[in-house]
């Protein structure tokens, strides 16, 4: 408690009395500890930082002094503030906590960092015993001890400090007293500290600066002049208390009466201390009066608490007994509610009683009446009777793989490895030696071809297909998508021993009923003679047979068990025995579908191989009358112009195809056709094109860096990309386009590439020239800028991106520029990934000017470390594209890590689920482009 004590006469220098709870020793005469006023502020900085410091942001860098963290403890693993007193390593910090006085080494991961409310200064103060120093040369035994010592007297403890004054560094120097026990007189006694002669300062301007205050200042100045620690004597003379006015009057005559002395005299030491000795009594008599003003003002409060603790009682049991109310009034309500329902049933049950025969056969006759129409419109595929005519048909009408198919395939992989070896030959000498030996694989060749489609065109192949068919659509349209199960080898004697068993128990329960149905109605007919007055027939006996009531109720029993099993949903056994069999079904379909497909594949090569090897089985092709054809095509070019072009492209799809197929030791044999190297661009570089074919328009707000023109072919437009190249990177250039020309020749149209439909040098410069197809206005950043899309449009364009890098993926290709201006949204439904730069590598292409939507950086964070770029860098770029196409006018933030910060974004969760899984910091951990494409978010439409 501090109790706001201040002597400053020559006596005795007490600055400041204070009650504090020691906390940490430092040496046997130096300690720290708070203000017992300030522990409910330490336990709510410790609730605080509880809560905050498990989830709060671990410390970027290296800590600051001028900042407040959170630190670990290493013996409660508890959290307190900390500050930074030195770095030890690049990984541990020597911290000092802030509010206790005690430090330790913490590691990085310890220390968080802490909001701007808990940016306030230490709790705990630094104090030393006034007068007392540890002996220069005392060994570090007494050293400890005298610790230890000191902590026994202080630690966990209040103890009485008196302010004596104050260090350079800020530390307090005091008294201690604990327990009436001078602590600084124990230290001393114990010989683990030693006194030293303090020299007093006195500061008599100082006191003059104060004597002024008092004969000038108001009321609230003296009180301020008298004590400068205690708000609470402040706030009472504040009051209007005209006693005390009076009297604080009088001795403010007093006081400055004696100031004016001091005035005349400044010099005068002795007068200066009286006259501080006597504002020290004067200040006494005023504390003596405002500590029974408290005390009074204290009762008052008191008894208002104790007032309106009772008030509140009062209200609780008022409330208590309201709610009581209501409930007995709920629950009255309910009773009268249960009254009305008995009365009603009672009076029902009284008319039932008076129509029992009325009501029994009424109901039997409906219950009839509904099965007779369930028997009439009763599903006869209830018990899977499709399945079992399927596994009939599957089972008894399967062909197997024929006999003369296993031994073409055998002899086809024979001609195709001499194929590949004359390929690979760049021997003269060894190339006839090959020919000879692939012309005679391919007359055996032809005759196990010969001998396999005379096999096949006695079997019904299609008809067999069209039965597989229309069975797969009647299945699937009756079951659903099938599954492959593994384990389903058992599934068919499964379903026929449950069928079985299925239909016994149906029609004996129909049975059952038929039996029931006649007794009743034999009855009902002896009934209708009886009342006949023309019919000689009696009265049956009672012990002949049932009676009417036991057979009404058997009836009713039989028919309500065949409409309960007749309206019965199958329980989840019955479904699963069911969805296996079909599941056996459709893998068997399937199995022999493929098998018919393979077959008929085959035998469609093996008649295009009759076709086509039958002219080469005795002669040899004439490359001179093909070169012949190409070189009169080129003499007509500057006529012909763009037919010249597509004839010499045939000419060259020709001759790759006599290659591929027949021989591979033309380009080695004729090197002057140039083959080789149409063959190695994939059939996209051709000499017959020239840039001035075009007739070009320059393209320059498209691009500045490079020769970009745009002209027309047959009605549709075309740019002209030129890259400058030397003989290297022509090369590079060239198998980076056949690359990409590959990948999309698998599926073309539907590939989600912009295709590259030529490749051709210029003459007369360095340049090599892409020819593709023009989409103007179709950039997504074309399109966001003048009419964004919206979320469907997303939909659809990102999913067509998202296939062209499959198609890029599955040849290992990394894209490495997917950014805004290079891909495209066709008619806004259609994505298409476009081309990059093929002169450079993926690690140039993703440069971080280029790769940016808006504000969004495209460029995956390990690329930007220096990593080389890799699939899951394209997968990076276009999370963040999708992104970006959802929110297109967003400023997203940064992460620490280098990834956008989309968590306070409101999106679909399908969207969010995609993207954090897309845009992940660590390349591992992000989704691959074939999981992407299966992503629910694309399945939506």
């Amino acid at each position: 408690m501090d109790d706001g004590k201040q002597v400053n006469g020559s006596e005795s220098k007490v600055v400041k009395v204070e009650d504090v709870m020691g906390s940490h020793i430092e040496d046997p005469v130096t300690f720290w500890g708070q203000n017992i006023e300030l522990i409910q502020d330490l336990l709510k900085v410790s609730t605080a930082l509880t809560e905050i410091c498990p989830f709060a942001a671990k410390v970027f860098g290296d800590p600051v002094p001028e900042k407040i963290y959170g630190g670990l403890y290493s013996e409660d693993q508890c959290w307190y503030r900390c500050k930074l007193i030195k770095m030890m390593t690049n990984e541990k910090c020597l911290m000092t906590y802030v509010d206790y006085g005690n430090s330790e080494t913490l590691k990085k991961p310890c220390i968080v960092e802490l909001p701007e409310d808990l940016q306030r200064p230490g709790l705990a103060s630094k104090f030393r015993l006034w007068g007392l120093q540890v002996p220069p040369k005392q060994d570090v035994t007494p050293f400890d001890q005298g610790r230890r010592f000191l902590a026994s007297l202080i630690n966990d403890k209040i103890i009485r400090i008196n302010h004596r004054d104050t260090a350079h560094d800020g530390t307090f120097l005091v008294e201690a007293e604990s327990d009436a026990l001078n602590i600084g007189q124990e230290v001393a006694d114990k010989g683990f500290a030693e006194k030293y002669n303090v020299v007093p300062i006195y500061n008599l301007e100082r006191v003059k600066s104060t004597a002024a205050t008092l004969i000038n200042g108001s009321k609230a100045e003296v009180v301020q002049g008298l004590s400068n620690g205690s708000q609470k004597v402040k706030n009472i003379l504040d009051s209007k208390n005209d006693y005390l006015g009076i009297k604080t009057k009088g001795r403010m005559k007093s006081i400055q009466h004696r100031s004016r002395d001091i005035k005349m005299d400044g010099k005068n030491a002795l007068v200066h201390a009286l006259e501080k000795k006597s504002l020290t009594h004067c200040c006494s008599g005023q504390m003596q009066d405002m500590i029974k003003i408290q005390h009074d003002q204290r009762l008052l409060e008191d008894q208002n608490e104790n007032l309106r603790t009772k008030n509140v009682t009062y209200l609780q049991n008022c409330q208590l007994l309201e709610r009581q109310l209501k409930q007995q009034q709920l629950e009255l309500k309910k009773m009268e509610e249960e009254l009305k329902q008995h009365q009603k049933a009672e009076l029902k049950f009284t008319d039932d009683l008076k129509h029992a025969v009325e009501t029994k056969l009424g109901c039997l006759a409906e219950k009839i009446e509904k099965l007779k129409q369930f028997r009439s419109e009763l599903n006869e595929n209830r018990f899977g009777d499709d399945l079992s005519d399927a596994m009939k048909v599957i089972t008894e009408g399967s062909l197997q793989t024929p006999q003369s198919m296993k031994s073409l395939e055998n002899i086809w992989n024979e001609y195709d490895l001499a194929q590949e070896a004359l390929r690979k030959c760049k021997s003269l000498e060894d190339v006839h030696a090959l020919i000879d030996k692939r012309n005679e694989l391919r007359n055996a060749l032809y005759a196990a071809a010969d001998e396999f489609t005379s096999e096949i065109d006695t079997l019904s192949i299609r008809d067999r297909v069209n039965v597989l068919k229309s069975l797969t659509c009647s299945m699937n349209a009756a079951y659903g998508p099938h599954e492959i199960e593994h384990n389903s080898y058992q599934m068919f004697d499964r379903f026929i021993e449950w069928r079985n068993s299925k239909l016994q128990e149906f029609n004996d329960v129909k049975h059952r009923t038929a039996i029931s149905l006649q007794v009743l109605a034999k009855w009902f007919d002896k009934t209708v003679k009886i009342f006949d007055l023309n019919s000689r027939a009696s009265s049956p006996s009672i012990g002949d047979s049932k009676s009417v009531d036991e057979m009404l109720d058997e009836a009713e029993r039989d028919v309500c068990r065949e409409l309960d099993i007749s309206t019965t949903q199958k329980c989840e056994l019955d479904k699963k025995i069911i969805h296996g069999a079909f599941n056996e079904v459709m893998q068997k379909i399937n199995q022999e579908h493929s098998l018919l497909l393979i077959i008929e594949n085959r035998y469609a090569d093996s008649v295009q191989f009759k076709k086509q090897a039958g002219q080469w089985l005795n002669t040899y092709p004439s490359v001179g009358n093909l070169l012949s054809i190409k070189r009169s095509v080129k003499n007509l070019k500057a006529q012909l112009r763009w037919k010249l072009v597509e004839k010499n492209n045939i000419e060259d799809e020709r001759l790759d195809n006599i290659v591929q197929r027949w021989f591979p030791e033309l380009p080695l044999l004729h090197p002057e056709a140039a083959i080789k190297s149409y063959m190695q661009s994939a059939g996209l570089l051709t000499e017959s094109l020239e840039r001035d074919l075009f007739d070009p328009e320059p393209m320059r707000e498209l691009s500045s860096k490079r020769s970009l023109v745009c002209s027309e072919v047959k009605s549709k437009r075309i740019l002209l990309k030129g890259y400058s190249v030397d003989f290297a990177t022509e090369a590079n250039m060239i198998e980076r386009a056949a690359a990409y020309h590959r990948a999309w020749s698998v599926l073309k149209e539907n590939s989600g590439l912009l295709p590259i439909l030529y490749l051709f040098a210029c003459k007369s410069e360095p340049v090599a020239y892409v020819m593709l197809p023009f989409y103007p206005g179709c950039s997504l950043k074309t399109v966001q800028d003048t009419n964004p899309l919206n979320s469907a449009e997303v939909i659809k364009v990102m999913r067509g991106v998202a296939t062209g890098l499959q198609t890029l993926h599955s040849s290992n290709i990394v894209h490495g520029a997917l950014h805004p201006h290079n891909v495209f949204a066709v008619n806004r439904e259609r994505g298409i990934v476009g081309d990059f730069d093929f002169t450079k590598s993926a690690d140039q292409r993703n440069i971080v000017g280029w790769m940016v939507a808006d504000k969004v950086n495209l460029v995956a964070p390990e690329v930007r470390s220096g990593q080389s770029a890799t699939l899951a860098s394209d997968v990076f770029a276009f999370g963040h594209l999708l992104l970006w196409l959802n929110f297109p006018k967003n400023d997203f933030a940064a992460k620490p890590d280098g990834t956008v910060d989309f968590s306070e974004l409101s999106m679909d969760p399908k969207l969010w689920s995609l993207v954090s899984r897309l845009t992940c910091f660590s390349p591992v951990d992000r989704l691959e482009v074939a999981q992407l494409i299966k992503d629910g978010y694309f399945l939506a439409i």
